[in-house]
Order: C-alpha cells, then structure tokens, then sequence
C-alpha cells in the first residue's frame, strides 16, 4: 500500500523559494494549456483527445519546455485524468445512474496562480539524504545553473518512494512537500465478530460504542474552540484588509494555517486512538455513520451551521479508514438517518429516509435534554451512544442484543486529547 508524509519545506535561501514560485506558475499555465487544448477538441468534435496527442501539442509550448519533461508529463496527466471523470459522468448522465445535477467540462485554473509540481519515480534524484528538484536546461541556464536541495526526512531513506509532491500553499507564502512511499500493510490479530460503531458529532466528535458493551466519547468540544476563534479573528483581519484594499493579508494565511493544522492533529489524533482501541480489545470490524449532503441546507441556527459545517468529520473518516487499510481491519460506512430517534433498547424499527416521502411514523423513546435519551420504560442513556447502537443494528453486523445494552446503558468515558 502507498503511504503519504507532508512536510514544510524549511530552510531555503530567497532566490531558492523564488524559483519554486516560478516553477509552481509554470505548472499552473501548463495545466491551463492542457485543459485549453482539450475543451477546444471537444467542441470540435464531441470526442475526447486523449493524452498522447495533447502531449504532442503542447510540447511546442514554453512553460513546458521551462519545466523538466518529467513533470511536465504529470501536469498533463493530471488534466487528462479530469477530462476522464467528466467523460465517465456523461455515461452515467446517459445511462440514468447520474442525478439532476449538471455536468461541467473541466475549467481553467486561476490566471497567474500557481500549481503543484508532481515528481514521478524518473523525477526522483536522492543523494546524500537531499532531493534535487529537477529543472529544464533552459530553466537551470536563467538562474547560472543553480539548483534547489531540499532534506529528505530520516525515516525516509529507506523507503521507495513512488512520487514526490512540491505543493504551494495561500499563494507560495510556503511550501509543502508530500513524498508518497510504498509500505507493507501492518496486518494485526482481530476478531470480525467483534464490531465497533460510531455516531460522528460536535460537541462529542465520535460516540463509539462496541457489540461487546463497552461505550465511550471522543470530546469534540476543543475543535469547537479552536473554530470559534478562527472565525472571530479572521472577521477582524479581514475588515481591516477591506478597509486596505486588499482580500487577504500574510496575518490572515498564518492564522488560517495555524487553525489548520491543530484541527487536522486533533482529528488524526482521534482517528488513532479509535484504532489503537480497536486493536487492543481485537475488533475487526468499524461501522461509522454517515449521511450524504447532510451539511446542505441546515437550519441548525447560525452558531451551530458555522461549527457543523466548518469542522471536517469527512477528514476523519478518511483517515480512519486509511488507518484501517494499513492494519487489515474492516471499515464500514452505513447511512444513519433517523438512528438519533429511534429507541435502540426498545428495538425500534429505522427506516431509510426519502426526501418525497418523510417517515410519519413514532418512536418509543426521544430525548428529553440535551445529551439525554429516555426509553420507553423511563430508563436514561446518552443520547450520541444511543445513535451509535442504533448505527450497529442498522448495519446488521453481528448485533449482539445483550451485549449492545450493556454499553448503552453504562456511563460512558470521555476521552479528552490535548
């Protein structure tokens, strides 16, 4: 399986990081040459010009040539590969599968903005723990011949990687660099009778319960916090930039990055400690919530859409599921509507929700307050966990009636990550 590291490029001089620039504007108008190319072929003919014949094209153009073959290869791979998603929605669109959505043709990058440079395996020099970005002739004699070295991390050297990443972020103010490597899975001793659900929220960001009776919740409370002040902070900036002129500043790219980064280690961090649970109590099977579109159009009130739909819950079942790729356990994605009211030890039937035709029916239990839910027979648990069995049942992977209550109607942990 392939693995990813993302680091910030750190440490170069400023005619290094202005050569990055300029390589990262090529590869924008490169991309941009290649889309140009394959829009004007499909209004000439309706067909698709496949990747072969527009690389022959625009090898006559100059930021190809300013750019090393290698990766100006990949540019256009890259913009081959949007042209093939489009292609393909059209057959679903011809084929009845596709929604009442509209399909759009792939459009331009942003005039002047920069690209990724995407090094492939040919691309690759490693020398003495240092990566050598590769440069065209024409490029290397406007700069004297001076290249860019850039520290490979030490966990690095022994591994194959594939393809290297130079990404620039909110506008070349810095710089990524992602190395994609191949890794041998982890594969760990589990039990697919054992399974663990998941109901995804805010204020708890994952309610997990197992068919064995054990229930806990991952605190979300800190990625509430984090946003919060985000978003009042960058209001003041942005003002003030308004007042300038101007529609972002260096202030509001650190601030937006800072906030991306504590919100990315919290999600991965619970991520992880799911897992390492998971793999310590032998559980081989994940059940995660999961409805689609269910940010669009909430009226949750305008506090509770800001923190819903800005804090990335699919950031963290991606993740999740990645984890569980690497160590051979089973993931799961089961739609959950209407598992938040039915009455999980009462057996409530739940039913699927359909936009033309709501569910009229009634449910034995509801929730009485905020985190609580109250059963038929005047019993209380958390209302999250209580989602979160009714998940599992939905799902019918291995439901274990008995055991489910046992962790449904105990107290559960929160686990809070710094």
């Amino acid at each position: 399986m392939y693995l990813t590291q993302s680091n910030v490029i750190r440490g170069l001089s400023k005619q290094e990081y202005t050569m990055l620039r300029e390589m990262c504007q090529y590869s924008n108008n490169l991309y941009n040459v290649a889309v140009y190319t394959i829009r004007q072929h499909y209004f000439d003919t309706q067909q698709f010009l496949r990747y072969e014949k527009n690389c022959h094209v625009c090898k006559e153009n100059e930021n190809y040539r300013l750019l090393q073959a290698g990766v100006s290869q990949q540019i256009l791979k890259v913009a081959d590969r949007s042209f093939r998603s489009f292609f393909r929605l059209l057959q679903k669109v011809k084929s009845g599968d596709y929604g009442s959505k509209a399909v759009r043709l792939p459009y331009y990058r942003e005039k002047g903005g920069l690209f990724n440079l995407i090094l492939s395996t040919n691309a690759i020099t490693i020398k003495n723990g240092f990566l050598t970005v590769p440069m065209s002739r024409e490029y290397m004699k406007r700069h004297n011949g001076h290249r860019i070295r850039i520290p490979v991390p030490d966990r690095l050297k022994e591994k194959k990687i594939k393809e290297v990443r130079i990404c620039p972020m909110y506008g070349g103010r810095y710089f990524k660099i992602q190395y994609c490597y191949l890794e041998n899975p982890e594969l760990v001793k589990t039990s697919l009778d054992r399974v663990l659900a998941i109901d995804l929220g805010l204020d708890n960001l994952a309610a997990c319960i197992t068919n064995t009776g054990t229930s806990f919740l991952m605190d979300g409370r800190k990625l509430k916090s984090i946003n919060q002040y985000w978003n009042k902070r960058k209001a003041r900036l942005q003002s003030i930039a308004a007042k300038q002129g101007q529609k972002t500043t260096n202030q509001l790219c650190q601030l937006a990055k800072k906030r991306n980064c504590r919100m990315q280690d919290i999600l991965r961090k619970t991520a992880r400690y799911i897992l390492d649970f998971c793999i310590s109590h032998q559980i081989g099977t994940i059940v995660c919530g999961y409805n689609r579109d269910f940010k669009r159009g909430l009226k949750l009130g305008k506090v509770t859409n800001q923190h819903f739909t800005q804090i990335n819950l699919s950031y963290l079942r991606n993740t999740l599921k990645h984890l569980c790729e690497r160590y051979g356990i089973t993931y799961l994605e089961q739609e959950e509507s209407y598992t938040s009211q039915a009455s999980c030890l009462d057996l409530d039937d739940i039913p699927v929700y359909q936009p033309d035709a709501p569910y009229t029916g009634t449910f034995s239990g509801k929730r009485v307050r905020r985190g609580l839910y109250r059963f038929a027979d005047g019993r209380t648990a958390n209302a999250d966990i209580n989602g979160a069995a009714n998940i599992l049942r939905k799902s019918k992977q291995n439901f274990d009636f008995e055991g489910l209550c046992k962790g449904l109607l105990d107290s559960p942990l929160r686990i809070r990550l710094s």
